[in-house]
């Protein structure tokens, strides 16, 4: 609806922007679901070791993926919408906000990523409160930069992301730790045992 506020011509050149960021995001959800899987074996088995390692791998691969996709979208995102859109207004216009489009995966890479850790681990209820979190203050950013209008619609979007993984790699190492109490409490027994010597 903000979009169209903006007239047909940025509302049909975000839509060009969007299939971009829609594409990238059909791949980064394939990392996702590595995870889930992975981390879901690892949680069943109480495997703390094959969880680390699953999370660390989809991760690296989640983020080299993002630098890649984000630097394809600087560098071939102008032919992209030469080729979804036949309107020069249109062109024009995503052309101009394209920028924004190139970073949705780079800021959205942690999201995606989380999203299968969560998934994976059955930790859903945190992945429901921390959405909830990143969409109250999304809503804080959307309603403070409306003045800017679509550029501002952007970046409350940008932001979404960006705090959507950041909330979730807070949470990470506290929901580890009460998930795998046993391994925390075998790392941390030789510590103990140091110290009281």
């Amino acid at each position: 609806a903000q979009g169209a506020r903006g007239g047909d011509d940025v509302l049909a050149a975000n839509a060009v922007l969007m299939n971009l960021f829609l594409v990238t995001a059909y791949f980064l959800d394939g990392f996702a679901t590595a995870a889930e899987q992975m981390c879901g074996q690892s949680v069943g088995a109480g495997d703390i070791i094959g969880f680390r390692r699953a999370v660390r791998l989809t991760a690296l691969w989640c983020v080299i993926f993002s630098v890649a996709a984000s630097s394809l979208a600087f560098a071939g995102g102008g032919a992209f919408i030469d080729f979804v859109s036949t309107s020069e207004p249109v062109r024009r216009l995503a052309r101009d906000y394209l920028s924004f489009a190139a970073l949705t995966p780079l800021l959205g890479a942690l999201a995606f990523e989380f999203d299968g850790v969560f998934i994976g681990a059955t930790w859903t209820r945190d992945m429901r409160n921390l959405m909830l979190a990143a969409l109250a203050l999304y809503l804080v950013t959307f309603f403070a930069l409306r003045p800017l209008g679509n550029t501002g619609l952007w970046l409350a979007l940008l932001s979404f992301l960006a705090v959507r993984g950041a909330l979730q790699g807070w949470r990470y190492p506290a929901l580890v730790a009460a998930t795998f109490p046993e391994a925390q409490a075998a790392a941390s027994t030789p510590t103990a045992s140091a110290s009281r010597a």
